[in-house]
């Protein structure tokens, strides 16, 4: 076991030299291996996982601590079984056995009277400084020690704000805007740091760079003359805390904390939302008002009735012809098994898109076995191990295949395997380990405003005359760029779907199968008026757009929608479109929690990876949330001196003028 320990802290120490990361899972993998004795690895089983998870609540452990001890252990094995990519080795940590139901508790925020009384007790200049910099601009305590001089930018302007550059997390860099409270704070430290041979901004009293610890310490003799307990992460809390309750999106706020997922952020704001509580005291407001009031609805007109059967809205079994002679090329052994997994997909594709979907997979799933046929020799599933599929990974990178690719590719045929595992086909469990690239994160793929403007003059420009085609592409390109739709949802909405007097649409049946509630603005409401005018009315057929008295397909979307791009300069899909809708809401301060519900998007971080926050927006929300916050005395950012009320106060003054 402890070459196998003194092997995985080689691989953290590559892989996390410049965090945390390292020492946590040492620890963790200490402790296990000190409760478990001396075992190889390759004895371990999820009996014995067991064994020390009651030993750990035993102990009286928290389940979050289990649970990330159990999160080291899980990456120990997996780290194990790929030195021998030929061994076929379960993880004996099994997360659906293992991992331990956690609660939710509220953020761990400092009330405003005692950040007052914490720094009430703070006189040392340089611990005002780096104090501030934790309430006034939420660094973590490791951010803080780090900072150099260069990392405050030289103002020109004093009006505005100072920009400071901070590497958190994971070597994250991202831009915070600092109060000009702690901008004075962090300058009268300046004016007195002595001249050391180092650039850290703090230092301890032997003119080294300042520690973690030595900052911990500080806080906890501070808290001692102040007769509290508090912990400098809690004033991290403490600055989201305050910033939303002044008007910050969620979403501007993860940018400034350099969170990468809006669950993380949310975590820290929960509970210190005002615009939930206002909502809620109207609602409750208005059942006070209408106890005793009859409550009549009156049904809006609709164009037809709703088409509620599933059926209708999926796409029919597989024609197994049509798939038959797209196998002729594959093994047998492939061909039946892609007809089985097709043959089982296929229902549950729309009936627009499921042709190009199965098109795709046939496709991906070809040049991946060409490949291991020709370089692994793979003839079977007996055959596929980890070490083929790793090869051709590799072998992807090594031609210049973008991640991207790769990454879909690995998804298409890990789809396959999970569902010939469940089949009891001879599976290696190796397969399932090769892991994704990992790429630099790519920006949302959305439409700048200049551009968005130019192609919509575009469609405008093209689209105005009375014929029938017009009509048709001015109908589905506002429909698209007004309600965020989908492609395959815009193909499948039915005329029963659509209330154009209540200006609401229903959208059934979408991704996730998650129905929810399109809104019609002014200009979408007349497109479709004047397209449904012209629209042929034909038995058994209630989609909303025909063309050519039938369903259009995918492909005649998007390759008009290409022409209007070519015309406009323009690189756009339909998808982009969506990507723009939600960009363009959330830049005018539309909640992202409302655009989720816009999206049918079942999880919060799934709608930030479709809108970006412009940097002017953030800088503006949070120059307005700090002039908000520094105006309140009671709530203003904490100095040394008696004077900060007034001075605060005329600060938000000058940050008032235009």
């Amino acid at each position: 076991m402890d070459q196998a320990r003194i092997r995985f802290e080689g691989y953290l120490k590559r892989q996390f030299n410049q965090s945390s990361t390292a020492k946590h899972y040492r620890s963790d993998l200490q402790l296990f291996i000190k409760a478990i004795g001396d075992q190889s690895p390759e004895e371990i089983t999820p009996l014995d996982i067991d064994q020390f998870v009651d030993r750990q609540l035993a102990a009286g452990l928290r389940p979050t601590t289990i649970n990330r001890r159990l999160a080291s252990l899980h990456t120990f094995f997996e780290y194990l079984a790929s030195e021998d990519l030929s061994q076929e080795w379960p993880n004996p940590v099994i997360w659906r056995r293992h991992r331990l139901k956690t609660g939710m508790r509220l953020p761990r925020d400092v009330p405003d009277h005692e950040v007052t009384q914490l720094f009430a007790v703070i006189d040392d200049p340089r611990d005002q400084a780096l104090f501030s910099l934790m309430v006034g601009a939420g660094l973590r305590v490791g951010e803080v020690v780090s900072l150099q001089l260069d990392s405050l930018e030289q103002r020109t302007d004093p009006t505005r704000l100072a920009k400071l550059r901070v590497w958190g997390k994971g070597s994250k860099e991202r831009t915070v805007w600092l109060a000009m409270s702690v901008t004075d704070t962090l300058q009268r430290w300046l004016a007195q740091r002595p001249p050391v041979a180092h650039d850290y901004v703090f230092m301890n009293r032997h003119g080294h760079p300042l520690s973690v610890s030595g900052v911990q310490y500080r806080m906890q003799q501070y808290c001692e003359r102040a007769g509290l307990r508090l912990s400098c992460h809690r004033l991290r809390h403490t600055f989201a805390r305050r910033l939303v309750e002044h008007g910050l999106p969620v979403d501007s706020l993860a940018k400034l904390l350099g969170h990468r997922q809006l669950d993380t952020t949310q975590r820290y704001i929960d509970g210190a939302n005002p615009t939930d509580r206002a909502e809620f005291m109207t609602a409750m407001s208005k059942l006070a008002m209408n106890l005793h009031q009859d409550r009549v609805q009156h049904a809006e007109p609709r164009l037809s009735q709703p088409t509620t059967d599933v059926s209708l809205r999926t796409a029919p079994p597989v024609d197994l012809e049509w798939l038959r002679l797209r196998l002729s090329d594959f093994p047998d052994w492939l061909g039946q098994a892609l007809e089985s997994y097709l043959t089982w997909r296929w229902p549950t594709w729309r009936t627009q898109t499921a042709v190009s979907i199965g098109r795709n997979i046939l496709n991906v799933i070809r040049r991946i076995w060409r490949w291991l046929a020709d370089h692994r020799q793979v003839s079977g599933w007996q055959t596929f191990r980890r070490a083929d599929l790793e090869a051709w990974r590799q072998a992807r990178h090594r031609d210049g295949v973008s991640n991207t690719t790769v990454k879909n590719e690995l998804g298409q045929l890990r789809g396959l395997l999970k569902y010939l595992e469940t089949h009891a086909y001879p599976i290696d469990p190796g397969l399932f380990r090769v892991k994704a690239p990992q790429g630099p994160q790519a920006l949302p793929r959305y439409l700048p405003e200049p551009e968005y403007r130019r192609l919509l003059a575009t469609v405008l420009q093209a689209t105005d005359n009375d014929t029938y085609s017009a009509r048709f592409d001015r109908a589905w390109f506002f429909t698209l760029a007004y309600t965020g739709m989908r492609i395959s949802e815009l193909l499948d909405w039915r005329l029963g779907d659509l209330n154009l007097p209540a200006s609401i649409a229903t959208i059934r049946s979408s991704k996730s199968d998650r129905d929810r509630i399109a809104y019609l603005t002014p200009p979408l409401c007349k497109a479709l008026y004047t397209y449904l005018d012209a629209r042929p009315t034909l038995p058994n057929q209630d989609r909303v757009f025909l063309l050519h008295k039938r369903s259009p397909s995918d492909v005649t979307i998007r390759m008009r929608l290409t022409q209007f791009g070519q015309q406009a300069s323009v690189h756009v899909t339909p998808h982009k479109l969506r990507h723009t809708f939600a960009t363009r809401l959330l830049n005018q301060q539309f909640p992202i929690s409302s655009i989720q519900k816009l999206l049918g998007h079942r999880r919060l971080n799934d709608t930030q990876v479709y809108a970006q926050i412009y940097d002017q927006t953030l800088y503006r929300q949070f120059q307005e949330a700090i002039s908000s916050l520094e105006a309140i005395p009671i709530d203003h950012w904490p100095m040394s001196d008696g004077l900060h009320v007034r001075r605060t106060t005329q600060t938000t003054v000058r940050l008032h003028k235009p």
